[in-house]
């Protein structure tokens, strides 16, 4: 049987003349990428100032309006209950970990896990004291 040229090509050539299309394919991939983040950039940033605008219209409202009763108390109320729950549910979580039954399967808590379960706990107690500052000092300096 005869040899002939393609039979003396080396596969390492053949990758070699491969590669070309997989360069083309990762430097699609790499510009498309590059212009996805800037997307997402530029979205954030529009975010961003539709908040700041929002705040500065908030601002703008006086005070009294949003001092009011009809908008204050339903706050303190709603924020003083997204607390109690995250306390509800921060005590649960720390209840059943410390149970008898989960003693087989429980782990160290990791650095990360108890810094979340620190800054939660800090949160929703200055949140309660807050809303029973609030509560005290409204009367005396805001008579109505």
């Amino acid at each position: 049987m005869p040899v002939n040229e393609t039979d003396l090509i080396s596969p390492v050539e053949e990758t070699q003349k491969s590669s070309s299309p997989s360069f083309l394919l990762s430097s699609a991939a790499l510009v498309g990428s590059l212009v996805e983040g800037a997307c997402a950039i530029l979205v954030a940033s529009a975010s961003a100032k539709l908040f700041l605008g929002l705040g500065a219209v908030a601002g703008a409202v006086k005070a009294s309006r949003l001092h009011a009763d009809i908008v204050r108390i339903p706050v303190l109320l709603l924020s003083a209950a997204a607390a109690l729950i995250t306390l509800l549910v921060l005590w649960n979580a720390w209840r059943a970990r410390n149970r008898s039954t989960a003693r087989w399967r429980k782990r160290s808590m990791t650095l990360h896990e108890k810094f979340s379960f620190a800054v939660t706990l800090l949160a929703s107690v200055m949140t309660l004291a807050l809303v029973v500052g609030e509560a005290i000092e409204h009367p005396i300096f805001h008579i109505h």
